[in-house]
Protein backbone atom coordinates (compact mmCIF):
# COMPACT_ATOMS: atom_id res chain seq x y z
CA UNK A 1 0.00 0.00 0.00
CA UNK A 2 1.29 3.47 -0.84
CA UNK A 3 1.32 6.48 1.43
CA UNK A 4 0.33 10.02 0.54
CA UNK A 5 2.33 12.88 2.03
CA UNK A 6 0.73 15.06 4.67
CA UNK A 7 1.30 18.12 2.48
CA UNK A 8 -0.59 16.54 -0.43
CA UNK A 9 -3.48 15.51 1.84
CA UNK A 10 -3.66 19.00 3.36
CA UNK A 11 -3.65 20.67 -0.04
CA UNK A 12 -6.33 18.27 -1.31
CA UNK A 13 -8.64 18.96 1.63
CA UNK A 14 -8.22 22.73 1.23
CA UNK A 15 -8.96 22.49 -2.50
CA UNK A 16 -12.04 20.34 -1.83
CA UNK A 17 -13.33 22.82 0.75
CA UNK A 18 -12.87 25.68 -1.70
CA UNK A 19 -14.72 23.71 -4.38
CA UNK A 20 -17.49 22.99 -1.85
CA UNK A 21 -17.92 26.67 -1.10
CA UNK A 22 -17.91 27.53 -4.82
CA UNK A 23 -20.73 25.18 -5.82
CA UNK A 24 -24.44 25.30 -5.04
CA UNK A 25 -25.28 21.91 -6.59
CA UNK A 26 -26.41 19.72 -3.64
CA UNK A 27 -25.41 16.45 -5.31
CA UNK A 28 -21.92 17.74 -6.08
CA UNK A 29 -21.56 19.18 -2.57
CA UNK A 30 -22.53 15.80 -1.09
CA UNK A 31 -20.02 14.00 -3.31
CA UNK A 32 -17.22 16.43 -2.47
CA UNK A 33 -17.99 16.06 1.25
CA UNK A 34 -17.83 12.26 0.87
CA UNK A 35 -14.36 12.65 -0.63
CA UNK A 36 -13.20 15.11 2.02
CA UNK A 37 -14.20 13.10 5.11
CA UNK A 38 -11.84 10.13 4.59
CA UNK A 39 -9.00 12.49 3.64
CA UNK A 40 -9.50 14.44 6.88
CA UNK A 41 -9.68 11.19 8.82
CA UNK A 42 -6.38 10.13 7.22
CA UNK A 43 -4.78 13.41 8.35
CA UNK A 44 -5.72 12.81 11.97
CA UNK A 45 -6.27 15.38 14.73
CA UNK A 46 -2.89 17.10 14.48
CA UNK A 47 -0.45 18.25 11.81
CA UNK A 48 3.32 18.66 12.17
CA UNK A 49 4.34 22.31 12.36
CA UNK A 50 6.52 22.10 9.25
CA UNK A 51 3.60 20.83 7.13
CA UNK A 52 1.26 23.43 8.66
CA UNK A 53 3.70 26.25 7.89
CA UNK A 54 4.11 25.03 4.29
CA UNK A 55 0.33 24.90 3.85
CA UNK A 56 -0.04 28.49 5.06
CA UNK A 57 2.97 29.68 3.08
CA UNK A 58 4.83 30.97 6.14
CA UNK A 59 7.90 29.96 8.11
CA UNK A 60 7.75 27.70 11.16
CA UNK A 61 8.94 30.69 13.21
CA UNK A 62 5.98 32.78 12.00
CA UNK A 63 3.64 29.86 12.71
CA UNK A 64 5.06 29.63 16.25
CA UNK A 65 4.23 33.31 16.78
CA UNK A 66 0.57 32.66 15.83
CA UNK A 67 0.55 29.62 18.11
CA UNK A 68 2.10 31.60 21.01
CA UNK A 69 -0.62 34.26 20.61
CA UNK A 70 -3.26 31.55 21.02
CA UNK A 71 -4.66 31.87 17.51
CA UNK A 72 -3.95 28.27 16.49
CA UNK A 73 -4.33 25.51 19.08
CA UNK A 74 -1.66 22.86 19.38
CA UNK A 75 -1.82 19.20 20.31
CA UNK A 76 0.53 17.34 22.64
CA UNK A 77 0.78 13.59 22.07
CA UNK A 78 1.29 12.98 25.81
CA UNK A 79 1.02 15.06 28.96
CA UNK A 80 4.82 15.34 29.15
CA UNK A 81 5.39 15.83 25.42
CA UNK A 82 7.48 18.86 24.49
CA UNK A 83 6.90 18.43 20.76
CA UNK A 84 3.66 20.07 19.69
CA UNK A 85 1.68 19.76 16.48
CA UNK A 86 -1.03 22.07 15.13
CA UNK A 87 -4.66 21.03 15.60
CA UNK A 88 -5.93 19.98 12.17
CA UNK A 89 -9.48 21.40 12.17
CA UNK A 90 -8.62 25.08 12.85
CA UNK A 91 -5.55 24.84 10.61
CA UNK A 92 -7.72 23.73 7.70
CA UNK A 93 -10.22 26.55 8.32
CA UNK A 94 -7.39 29.08 8.35
CA UNK A 95 -5.75 27.57 5.26
CA UNK A 96 -8.99 27.80 3.27
CA UNK A 97 -9.38 31.47 4.17
CA UNK A 98 -5.71 32.18 3.39
CA UNK A 99 -6.12 30.52 -0.01
CA UNK A 100 -9.25 32.62 -0.71
CA UNK A 101 -7.44 35.84 0.18
CA UNK A 102 -4.42 34.96 -1.94
CA UNK A 103 -6.69 34.17 -4.89
CA UNK A 104 -8.23 37.62 -4.40
CA UNK A 105 -4.79 39.19 -4.72
CA UNK A 106 -3.71 39.69 -1.10
CA UNK A 107 0.04 39.44 -0.70
CA UNK A 108 1.05 40.93 2.65
CA UNK A 109 -0.54 40.29 6.03
CA UNK A 110 -2.57 37.41 4.66
CA UNK A 111 -2.61 35.36 7.88
CA UNK A 112 -3.72 38.36 9.96
CA UNK A 113 -6.42 39.17 7.41
CA UNK A 114 -7.61 35.55 7.41
CA UNK A 115 -7.74 35.50 11.23
CA UNK A 116 -9.81 38.71 11.19
CA UNK A 117 -12.06 37.36 8.45
CA UNK A 118 -12.75 34.21 10.46
CA UNK A 119 -13.56 36.35 13.51
CA UNK A 120 -10.92 34.63 15.62
CA UNK A 121 -9.42 36.33 18.63
CA UNK A 122 -6.02 35.67 20.10
CA UNK A 123 -6.21 34.36 23.66
CA UNK A 124 -2.78 35.80 24.42
CA UNK A 125 -1.35 32.46 25.46
CA UNK A 126 -0.51 29.17 23.80
CA UNK A 127 -3.37 26.65 23.73
CA UNK A 128 -2.26 23.04 24.14
CA UNK A 129 -4.83 20.26 23.85
CA UNK A 130 -4.35 16.62 24.70
CA UNK A 131 -4.47 14.20 21.79
CA UNK A 132 -7.65 12.67 23.26
CA UNK A 133 -9.42 16.02 23.25
CA UNK A 134 -8.22 16.86 19.74
CA UNK A 135 -9.73 13.59 18.49
CA UNK A 136 -13.21 14.50 19.74
CA UNK A 137 -15.73 15.67 17.13
CA UNK A 138 -16.35 19.40 16.92
CA UNK A 139 -19.64 21.29 16.35
CA UNK A 140 -18.68 22.08 12.74
CA UNK A 141 -18.23 18.38 11.90
CA UNK A 142 -20.87 17.03 9.48
CA UNK A 143 -23.72 15.04 11.06
CA UNK A 144 -22.77 11.88 9.14
CA UNK A 145 -19.29 11.96 10.64
CA UNK A 146 -20.68 12.45 14.15
CA UNK A 147 -23.03 9.50 13.60
CA UNK A 148 -20.16 7.37 12.29
CA UNK A 149 -18.08 8.23 15.34
CA UNK A 150 -20.99 7.34 17.62
CA UNK A 151 -21.53 4.01 15.85
CA UNK A 152 -17.83 3.12 16.07
CA UNK A 153 -17.52 3.72 19.82
CA UNK A 154 -18.87 1.89 22.82
CA UNK A 155 -20.91 3.58 25.56
CA UNK A 156 -17.89 3.30 27.84
CA UNK A 157 -15.65 5.05 25.29
CA UNK A 158 -18.21 7.82 24.88
CA UNK A 159 -18.35 8.34 28.65
CA UNK A 160 -14.54 8.58 28.75
CA UNK A 161 -14.64 11.15 25.90
CA UNK A 162 -17.21 13.27 27.73
CA UNK A 163 -15.15 13.01 30.92
CA UNK A 164 -11.99 14.13 29.07
CA UNK A 165 -13.89 17.01 27.49
CA UNK A 166 -15.30 18.06 30.86
CA UNK A 167 -11.83 18.03 32.47
CA UNK A 168 -10.43 20.06 29.58
CA UNK A 169 -13.24 22.61 29.76
CA UNK A 170 -12.65 22.99 33.50
CA UNK A 171 -8.93 23.53 32.92
CA UNK A 172 -9.57 26.05 30.13
CA UNK A 173 -12.07 27.95 32.24
CA UNK A 174 -9.66 28.04 35.19
CA UNK A 175 -11.91 25.98 37.48
CA UNK A 176 -9.51 23.06 37.81
CA UNK A 177 -5.77 22.56 38.05
CA UNK A 178 -3.95 21.56 34.86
Amino acid sequence: MWQVSTSLLLDSVVRLRLALSDTRDPALRRELREIEVPLRRELGPSIPKSAAARLLGISVTALDRWIDRGVLPTVAATATSKRLAVEAAPLLELAVEVRRLRRAGHVRGVIAAAVRSLGWRASGKRIVLSLDLARLPRPNVPVAELQRHFAETTPEERILEVSALNRSLNVLSGRAPA
